[in-house]
């Protein structure tokens, strides 16, 4: 056990009290508690009392709440369950996100070849071709009538940027039926435009936001709805105006969406109203995704307070988190809380008695948590 393990950090600058053994590159909060991945590819469970180490070795990528337990890729590329013995021996996508629902986990093959559904015990029950970007992050589109799975597909290295890890981008968003497997509607952009992103947003029952990228023009957003019709784009936002420069947009409701723009040079805070996507800029110094990386939660919105709505977001060029307000009319900085080395990890968030406990993990081993009020 590594007793002291939490920092709550009530004052703006934290001492760490007690860390890992190497690198946190995930934090991932389940109905079993809250777990850890390093670097190394250990797992830990983290409560009050300390942190335990967990059997198996895993890529050092992502954990997945799915149910009452939580899913990790191992070394030989299977999913399996920390905490329990139950191993897929099914072969994955092994940088691809798995999404879960009524007991049932949906996940890529080898190369996002095909899109899988497994039971709870991790066996395949059906497979389908899907062509998906090999570390695609499937999402859950509520529709018109029914639920469907949201994946990037169509993997095209003709805007080659790399922002995300490797020169390949999307060509179209497809929303899979969780039944069949089969394409139920897509979203295609016209070339050379891509799809610059690993997920999509969902924005209010119907809609999903999306990350178009086109030369001379940079990424921008378009708002799309989903009916009896297919997959169309409502609106457009502003596009940054000059080839590969990204924005990563982290989070929407049925209202608003939020994104920073050029994270990795500076760039502001957005805020696009819905539908409209109009669009309003705010200079924080904070960033939300650091290049070459396939982490896109370095900032959460973590519902509504007080002010509007509470976000909290990576310090940029600083090992710091910045909570931010932002209601229909402004942002603002709340709070800043230094940390005492750089974050390497998502973030991730509970409900806590007053507003939410967020947890961060740090390059030297730390596992940081504090609570930011309504």
């Amino acid at each position: 056990m590594l007793a002291g393990w939490v920092l709550s950090a009530v004052v703006l600058a934290a001492a760490q009290q007690a860390r890992l053994p190497d690198a946190v590159v995930w934090i991932e909060i389940a109905r079993g508690g809250v777990y850890a991945l390093t670097s190394a590819g250990a797992a830990w469970r983290l409560d009050a009392g300390g942190a335990e180490p967990l059997v198996g070795r895993w890529r050092p990528g992502f954990l997945t709440g799915c149910g009452p337990g939580v899913l990790a890729v191992s070394a030989g590329g299977r999913l399996g369950f920390l905490e329990t013995p139950v191993r897929s021996s099914v072969p994955v996508a092994e940088e691809a996100r798995p999404a879960c629902r009524g007991g049932k986990v949906f996940a890529l093959g080898p190369g996002g070849a095909e899109l899988l559904r497994l039971d709870g015990g991790l066996r395949l029950e059906r497979k389908r071709p899907v062509g998906a970007l090999p570390d695609a992050q499937p999402v859950w589109v509520e529709g018109p009538r029914r639920t469907a799975l949201a994946v990037l597909t169509g993997p095209t290295g003709r805007y080659a940027h790399g922002v995300l890890g490797d020169g390949v981008e999307a060509e179209a968003l497809t929303l899979f039926d969780p039944a069949t497997l089969e394409a139920v509607a897509a979203y295609r952009p016209e070339p050379p435009a891509v799809l610059e992103q690993l997920r999509t947003l969902p924005a209010g029952p119907g809609r999903v936001l999306v990350t178009r990228s086109r030369p001379g023009a940079g990424a921008g957003p378009v708002l799309l709805a989903w009916s009896q019709a297919g997959l169309e784009p409502v609106a457009e936002g502003q596009p940054l105006g000059r080839a590969y420069r990204w924005l990563n947009a982290f989070a929407a409701t049925s209202k608003r969406a939020y994104a920073v723009l050029t994270p990795h040079l500076g760039g502001p805070l957005a805020v696009y109203d819905l539908p409209e996507l109009h669009e309003r800029r705010y200079a924080l110094g904070v960033t939300a995704h650091v290049l070459g990386s396939r982490n896109l939660d370095l900032a959460v919105r973590l519902g509504r307070g007080t002010a509007g709505d509470v976000l909290v977001l990576a310090g940029f060029g600083a090992p710091e988190l910045v909570v931010v307000d932002c209601d229909g009319k402004a942002c603002s900085v709340r709070r800043r809380v230094e940390l005492p080395e750089r974050i390497a990890s998502n973030l991730a968030f509970a409900p806590a008695p007053y507003g939410w406990r967020v947890y961060a993990g740090g390059a030297a081993g730390g596992v940081y948590a504090f609570e930011v009020a309504r």
